[in-house]
């Protein structure tokens, strides 16, 4: 009898018992659809965390009171208090200086603040965002973002003409100002942006105050990920210290947040152990240094953490169905013993009908693997709803390998023994039985 032969006899007398049939065939389908979907989990978010650390959001550090990071980790309050009476901290510009000069090069110290103001240079009608429907700008509103010169050192910014401001045009609260290539464009046309004043009324100002354009950043494929893109991308770049609002402290500007940009390739554990010691050298215990990397990791490992107890149970779960399905199996060889003496007194030997079992076993432990495949694409969307999972959306091959494995490997448990027995059935007894 031929593989195909095979495959069709076995067919033919799952269909004869269609409702066990379908039992088995669901029942592998779920223990296999969630631990493929469990499996992938972990395999996604693996192969995955290399590409994510050199990302730009994962690549920065931020510097906090403790109290604030420790209310957002959920601290209860009376915590919050223990540590700082007033739960405030606040840099200055000198103190954050002094931070930079203690890092090395490949990390990047800056504040920045955002804040929006209206220029005579562009007509007043207002337009929507095609990037953001629905949201309304005036159509001679720009974005600045106030910050210190690290910022582009991160940033890796380019220049097309012109200079960036220096630390001197922070500290002297220089109104200077570098413009993104098409904003210049748009401003000036084709004269030359550099020297040029741009007049900006903030809102809720009466009086503009003037801003000299001292650079033009190049084009960037990185630019489309800066924050604050509203108005078709119209972002500038000015001293923090030329901002018109801000917090005043011990006589001068402080802030409540830093930011530490790291180089592609450092390493970001070590870089947030300097960060930390250098920031307790400077303003003392009252600082945290938060890593979006490291929370990212942690809130992933408490999702793995889930995902693999739904796998364990999942796989407790697809063994005591297998033990079920054992039985049934049995059960099957006992209700043929006669077609089986029958088929082996018309010539069958007991390597054939040891196939044909086996055959039935892997036929139906296939089906439910096909059917686990698919369900694990569901199961995959629950997992990511419920836990939060970051899954790859490659995993179509993984996910077919690891269903036929599995099916494969439950088919030869559940399939074994009953085929065993059954080419072990003597001929001669089975056609005595009723």
């Amino acid at each position: 009898m031929s593989l195909w032969e095979q495959f069709k006899w076995s067919f033919r007398h799952s269909k004869r018992q269609p409702l066990e049939s379908l039992l088995v065939v669901l029942t592998i389908a779920l223990g296999v659809g969630v631990i493929i979907a469990v499996l992938g989990l972990f395999l996604s978010v693996g192969s995955q965390y290399r590409d994510i650390e050199q990302a730009q959001h994962f690549r920065m550090l931020e510097l906090l009171s403790k109290s604030e990071s420790a209310r957002r980790d959920g601290a209860p309050l009376t915590l919050i208090g223990s540590q700082d009476e007033s739960g405030e901290w606040s840099a200055t510009l000198e103190e954050l200086a002094e931070f930079q000069r203690n890092l090395p090069s490949t990390m990047h110290a800056y504040v920045e603040t955002h804040w929006s103001a209206r220029t005579p240079l562009l007509p007043e009608n207002e337009e929507s965002d095609e990037e953001f429907p629905g949201w309304y700008f005036d159509a001679n509103q720009l974005f600045i973002m106030g910050t210190t010169p690290e910022y582009f050192a991160f940033n890796e910014s380019v220049l097309q003409s012109g200079n960036f401001f220096l630390p001197d045009d922070v500290m002297n609260r220089s109104n200077v100002i570098v413009l993104p290539v098409h904003l210049a464009t748009e401003l000036f046309g084709d004269s030359d942006p550099l020297g040029q004043v741009i007049p900006l009324l903030p809102f809720g100002d009466e009086e503009s105050v003037d801003y000299t354009v001292i650079g033009v950043l190049a084009p960037s494929e990185a630019e489309e990920d800066l924050p604050f893109r509203l108005g078709g991308s119209r972002m500038c770049y000015a001293p923090v210290t030329a901002t018109p609002f801000y917090r005043e402290a011990r006589g001068g500007m402080s802030f409540q947040n830093i930011t530490v940009g790291l180089d592609k390739g450092t390493d970001i554990a070590t870089a947030l152990e300097r960060a930390t010691s250098e920031a307790h050298l400077v303003w003392g215990e009252l600082v945290a240094v938060r890593s979006s990397l490291a929370e990212f990791r942690e809130s992933q490992k408490q999702m793995q953490r889930y995902a693999l107890l739904i796998g364990v149970l999942a796989s407790v779960g697809l063994v005591i169905a297998v033990i079920n399905i054992l039985n049934l199996m049995l059960a099957r060889v006992l209700k043929r013993t006669k077609s089986i003496g029958l088929s082996m007194a018309l010539g069958s030997s007991r390597p054939m009908v040891f196939r044909q079992f086996m055959m039935e076993a892997l036929t139906l432990g296939m089906a439910g693997s096909i059917f686990g495949v698919a369900l694990s694409f569901a199961l995959v969307e629950v997992l990511r709803k419920a836990l939060g999972a970051f899954f790859s959306t490659g995993m179509l091959g993984t996910r077919v390998l690891m269903g036929v494995a599995i099916g494969f490997v439950a088919s030869l448990v559940f399939g074994v023994y009953p085929a065993y027995l059954g080419s072990k059935t003597d001929p001669v007894d089975a056609l005595r039985t009723d």
